[in-house]
């Protein structure tokens, strides 16, 4: 099972990268495949480490696509980076392994430390359908325009019959985007 986070990991000069990320976790090992080029890669190869968080807000994932990576950080207890402070959980690892691909290698990172920050206030499906549309949001040179427009038109129908009004700004920002974006491919 895939489950979509926000890592957060710092470069060799401090600077904190913040992106989403789907990882498959067990137990004891979270495991981080990001594609080339990517900065979490560079950065997870560089100090060996990150932050897993895990949220609930749609609105954070939106964010961190369009480049609006302004959230409220706290430092790590166990190593040394930074967990985002609307994190209803994050967990603190260190890699043990990497497996080189050339286009996808993988972490296998162990947990270090867990916390539970915040309780979770259930599910939601405008909060699935926005976490999908940033997926294709990341897939706008890869997958084909039609193909984009057709599964946004149908992920709305949830984001219209059961959003929030934060649920409404990050579907309103993720599809400008989206446009925004095959707007340029042209």
């Amino acid at each position: 099972m895939i489950i979509e986070t926000i890592i957060s990991s710092l470069d060799n000069q401090g600077k904190l990268n913040i992106a989403p990320f789907g990882i498959k976790k067990t137990s004891n090992y979270i495991y981080i495949s990001p594609y080339r080029p990517s900065l979490t890669l560079n950065n997870l190869i560089l100090n060996k480490c990150a932050a897993v968080n895990y949220i609930d807000d749609a609105l954070v994932f939106v964010n961190c696509i369009v480049g609006k990576k302004r959230f409220i950080k706290k430092k790590c207890k166990k190593i040394e980076c930074y967990f985002i402070n609307d994190a209803l959980s994050y967990d603190e690892v260190e890699v043990v392994k990497y497996s080189d691909d050339k286009s996808r290698p993988t972490f296998k990172c162990k947990i270090l430390y867990s916390k539970n920050c915040k309780p979770f206030g259930g599910m939601n499906r405008s909060k699935a359908a926005i976490i999908e549309a940033c997926i294709l949001a990341t897939r706008t040179k890869l997958l084909k325009k039609e193909k984009i427009l057709k599964e946004l038109k149908y992920l709305s129908i949830s984001v219209k019959k059961t959003s929030g009004k934060r649920e409404l700004i990050a579907w309103e920002k993720i599809t400008e985007y989206i446009n925004r974006s095959l707007k340029n491919k042209n």
